[in-house]
């Protein structure tokens, strides 16, 4: 086994390796700069993994169990939206069913803080979320950047310290200034994740349909696109056409199937056959 990978037991008494433990992610603060993806099947999962991404991100459905095997050396992050959820109960209940498929980790979103702290109490690992929340971006006035002034940026150091305070171990933080960021970096001892918010954090985060391009919406300004699956896409999809066009045309002009993609019988059994349907012998 590659030196690189840390032989571990899942929160589900699963036994496997990882290329990182919760305590590894701690210890390299402000040593090493690591990088986290959102994948959402097998295939980018895999990708993430061979390419030597450090954390990957999920969401919470069907994919979970095939994206754990499909990069199962990679420390796993499955985000739940506190919306489906009623109670710290039931979203606990959750967050153990994914454990159950596999995650090391928890992504808390916009949860609640006192839904964290219980969560924190079954020492599952998890990480937060500061600075532009989508789900609470009614509360500064929309989709903007969050921080760009000093009352904004004590109230961000805030938010990031009260989630420091519920246990977690990390927290994205999406759309604030650099410098901000920098400083507030210093500031906690949650490992920062940024997204939109520059260089100056622990973790670079970016979801792979934007660094594929294959998202259905333009690429944020954050984002930056890597390669172009949009238009491989399109080209295969016109592809996919052509040959549905060409399988469907030589059916009808009786040019498929030919000999080769049929099963051949011989005379003898052919003309027995036949002799039995005239005999009506065969009921």
């Amino acid at each position: 086994m590659n030196k690189k990978y840390k032989r571990v037991f899942s929160i589900n008494l699963q036994p496997g390796y990882r290329n990182y433990t919760v305590k590894d992610l701690q210890d390299l603060k402000g040593k090493k700069k690591l990088t986290q993806i959102l994948v959402s099947n097998a295939s980018e999962a895999s990708a993430a993994e061979e390419a030597g991404i450090d954390l990957i991100l999920a969401k919470p459905d069907e994919n979970v169990p095939l994206i754990r095997k499909a990069a199962s050396k990679t420390f796993m992050t499955v985000a739940i939206p506190f919306i489906k959820y009623s109670s710290k109960e039931k979203i606990v209940k959750k967050a153990l069913e994914l454990v159950e498929l596999g995650a090391d980790s928890i992504h808390c979103g916009s949860w609640n803080l006192n839904f964290m702290k219980y969560l924190n109490e079954f020492k599952i690992p998890f990480q937060g979320h500061a600075g532009l929340v989508p789900r609470r971006s009614t509360w500064i006035g929309g989709v903007r950047a969050f921080g760009k002034n000093s009352s904004e940026a004590l109230k961000l150091l805030s938010d990031i310290k009260d989630i420091e305070d519920t246990g977690a171990w990390g927290v994205e933080v999406e759309c604030v200034p650099e410098d901000i960021l920098g400083e507030i970096t210093k500031e906690t001892k949650l490992l920062t994740l940024s997204i939109g918010s520059g260089k100056r954090s622990d973790v670079q985060f970016l979801f792979a349909e934007d660094i594929l391009g294959c998202s259905s919406i333009d690429t944020p300004r954050h984002a930056k696109m890597y390669a172009n699956f949009n238009k491989l896409n399109a080209e295969i999809q016109k592809e996919r056409i052509k040959a549905f066009k060409k399988f469907a045309s030589e059916v009808k002009n009786g040019t498929f199937p030919s000999k080769k993609h049929s099963i051949p019988i011989e005379n003898k059994e052919l003309n027995n056959f036949k002799k039995l349907l005239r005999s009506k012998k065969y009921n």
